[in-house]
């Protein structure tokens, strides 16, 4: 078995990084998956935040540009992984349980058969994952391949560098895309 390798460092600012990037999730009114690289939500259905109504998308209907912001700094998806990356307050292999501290930036090393993200307004940056849940609510994950992706819980952002996984959400005014 592995020996999990956890650092800490002071969660300085932790909770400005936080603020601004999931000030564009919290404020936004649909949610729809996208995969610049086909050019159309993958998504059958997209959900208003304030109406609770869910609209059909057509396969042909236009996404937004790969470039596109990924907060509301202007900046894209991988300045604000490397920005979040830097300011990890934990570094550890694959936790056995589920992720459960809110507010805090964790970095996860190395390949996840399943990883279970409860945490509120943190952030995780993980490397390959089979099967990743996300419970937690306004949290920015950032994933290279995964295979199955699960969100509950609501105003979260997920990025993924690989395939466009299989996804479930459930949750309400979250991002889901390559970036």
């Amino acid at each position: 078995m592995d020996a999990m390798r956890v650092t800490r460092k002071a969660p300085t600012a932790a909770a400005l990084l936080l603020t601004l990037a999931m000030a564009p999730a919290l404020s936004a009114c649909t949610v729809a998956i996208v995969d610049p690289s086909d050019g159309a939500p993958r998504a059958d259905r997209t959900e208003s935040a304030a109406t609770g109504t869910q609209e059909r998308t057509d396969a042909g209907a236009s996404s937004p540009p790969a470039s596109a912001p990924a907060s509301g700094t202007g900046e894209d998806a991988q300045a604000q992984r490397e920005r979040l990356l830097a300011a990890a307050d934990t570094t550890m292999s694959c936790p056995d349980g589920p992720l459960t501290a809110d507010g805090d930036i964790v970095r996860v090393e190395g390949h996840c058969v399943e990883l279970v993200i409860e945490i509120d307004a943190g952030a995780v940056i993980a490397d390959d994952v089979d099967d990743l849940t996300l419970r937690g609510s306004g949290t920015t994950v950032f994933v290279g391949n995964v295979q199955t992706l699960t969100v509950t819980g609501s105003a979260s952002t997920v990025f993924w560098s690989g395939s466009t996984p299989a996804v479930s959400d459930t949750g309400a005014a979250n991002i889901l895309k390559r970036g």
